[in-house]
């Protein structure tokens, strides 16, 4: 399971994903409050900048500057207290506020009290307008005077003209202001030197930002959870659309193992897997077309072989016929020649030799010859000559060739063409090597026919082809020798006896011709004999 690539796709987009989102919430956990006071910093700069030169345009009414309305949107949008400072000689000389009570307050001259500001000229008092709370008096006041005493911000503001921006912490004024940070911007509106002019101070507390900070990393911790949740479906998902067509392509691929299996991918996607798809079903065609090759070439191959070994079993068994066949007229005509040369015998019992000599040696020539003939049939390089011919006349041929051979026996010989067929009796097939295979059928009939017995010749139609036999009264063959009469020097007489004649080859001769045929032939028993047939095809008219 862990090697799967499901699970390696899932665990590590589950582990990317939950790094990224913890390490982006800690990240705003921890910088929210320095970007928001930056932020602050910098907005308080541009807009309190902006409000000093307006400020500065303002009609003087009655001698005292007015609150207009975007000081007061301005302390709205930046939850800020704005105040107007005058500066004498270094020293603040009044501070004008706005307010959100309808009371009235006053400003008095510094005093030696640090609390009351002493009216400058002639006047009692200044009047402030909507007067703010006492304890946005006193941080105004406190944000004041740290500006005044430092020499370096006060000649930042008064000479050269800049607006700052700072935090500063209040000093403790109650027990429940004493954790209380604020921002401090100060901008010059009007001056004639370096200690002496009109300021705009804003001070903007960061309790708020605070707060949010905290309640931003406890948010996180909920945030981070959900994350968790949502995330590990969304990537076990994910790995399963990843992975589900690949899973489907490895099922396939195992099926595509069996030759059999048409089965084809088919897919129309058109990403890296459909790509893959469309390799793996070209993949399949062409193993599937190598295979086909090769299963032939292996089925040639194999049938090859199989030819070798029949072809290595027919010359064992022919070279094993063979000298078997030739041994005893070999010994003969040795024995006869040895005979001769020594002398032996005089006038016919020399003829006599010499007779046996020549018998023997054409005895060998016939086997000679049908050896040959064999095996030019078994090498699978003869072609027959067809053609079309009357089939009566090949049956009175073989019958009349049957009846010379069987004339010292006194032998019964007929022809026998089925009623009705004489006038269609035409047959398609190469006929000098029919008229031998009937040649070699009447003569091992005559060779088994008992003296004065019968030998028939006849031909039937049967659907599109012919049915020709040869039979011939005599003894019966074994019915376990009747699948083995077709091979190569076999006789039912086990010895052999030169008195039946023949070489042995002609059935075989004979199988291997109507084979090339491609007939039907085969050989039964019947009452008080024994019937060779075979099939030949009719011409279709």
């Amino acid at each position: 399971m862990r090697t799967s690539i499901a699970f390696r796709l899932f665990a590590v987009t589950f582990v990317v994903i939950m790094l990224f989102v913890g390490l982006l919430l800690a990240l705003l956990a921890a910088g929210f409050s320095s970007f928001y006071e930056q932020r602050q910093k910098s907005d308080l700069k541009a807009e309190l900048r902006q409000m000093g030169r307006e400020y500065a345009m303002l009609p003087q009414r009655g001698g005292i500057p007015g609150m207009p309305p975007y000081i007061t949107q301005f302390e709205s949008d930046y939850f800020a207290k704005v105040a107007v400072t005058t500066v004498k000689n270094g020293a603040i000389a009044t501070v004008l506020m706005g307010g959100s009570a309808p009371r009235k307050q006053v400003a008095f001259r510094d005093g030696t009290d640090g609390n009351r500001l002493n009216v400058p000229g002639q006047s009692e008092m200044i009047l402030v307008p909507n007067p703010p709370l006492q304890s946005e008096i006193d941080g105004i006041m406190f944000a004041a005077r740290q500006w005044v005493n430092n020499e370096a911000e006060l000649r930042e503001v008064m000479e050269e003209g800049k607006t700052l921006a700072y935090r500063s912490t209040p000093e403790v004024l109650s027990s429940q202001d004493a954790s209380v940070h604020q921002l401090i911007a100060v901008t010059r509106v009007s001056g004639s030197d370096a200690r002496n002019g009109v300021v705009l101070f804003a001070v903007a507390s960061l309790q708020p930002v605070t707060h949010a900070a905290s309640v931003f990393k406890v948010l996180s911790v909920y945030v981070l959870g959900g994350a968790l949740v949502l995330v590990l479906l969304l990537s076990f998902g994910y790995a399963r659309i990843v992975t589900k067509p690949l899973i489907r392509l490895n099922a396939l691929a195992g099926r595509l193992a069996n030759p059999a299996n048409a089965e084809r991918v088919r897919w129309q996607r058109n990403d890296e897997i459909g790509e893959l798809a469309r390799t793996l079903d070209l993949l399949a065609d062409n193993w599937h077309g190598t295979l086909s090759e090769l299963q032939s070439a292996n089925e040639k191959l194999r049938l090859d072989i199989e030819r070798e070994k029949r072809l290595e079993r027919m010359r064992r068994n022919f070279i094993a016929g063979v000298s078997h066949e030739l041994k005893t007229p070999l010994s003969l005509i040795g024995g006869y020649a040895e005979g001769l040369k020594d002398n032996i015998g005089s006038g016919a019992k020399r003829e006599k030799y010499a007779e046996v000599i020549l018998e023997e040696t054409r005895r060998m020539a016939a086997i000679v010859a049908d050896m040959l003939d064999l095996s030019h049939l078994e090498s699978g390089q003869y072609s027959l000559k067809l053609e079309s011919f009357r089939l009566p006349e090949l049956l009175s041929d073989a019958a009349d060739r049957a009846a010379v051979l069987g004339a010292d026996k006194s032998l019964v010989v007929e022809a026998n063409l089925s009623p009705g067929s004489e006038e269609r009796a035409m047959a398609v097939a190469d006929r000098f090597r029919v008229d031998q295979v009937l040649t070699n059928l009447v003569t091992n009939a005559v060779r088994h026919a008992p003296e004065g017995g019968r030998i028939e010749v006849t031909a039937a139609a049967d659907g599109d082809d012919w049915h020709i036999a040869v039979y011939n009264e005599g003894e019966p063959i074994p019915e376990e020798e009747l699948r083995r009469i077709w091979g190569q020097f076999y006789r039912v007489d086990k010895a052999r006896s030169r008195e039946s004649g023949g070489t042995g080859i002609g059935l075989a001769i004979v199988r291997q011709l109507l084979e090339l045929h491609g007939s039907r032939y085969g050989v039964r028993n019947e009452r008080k004999g024994v019937s060779f047939g075979f099939t030949l095809r009719r011409e279709q008219r």
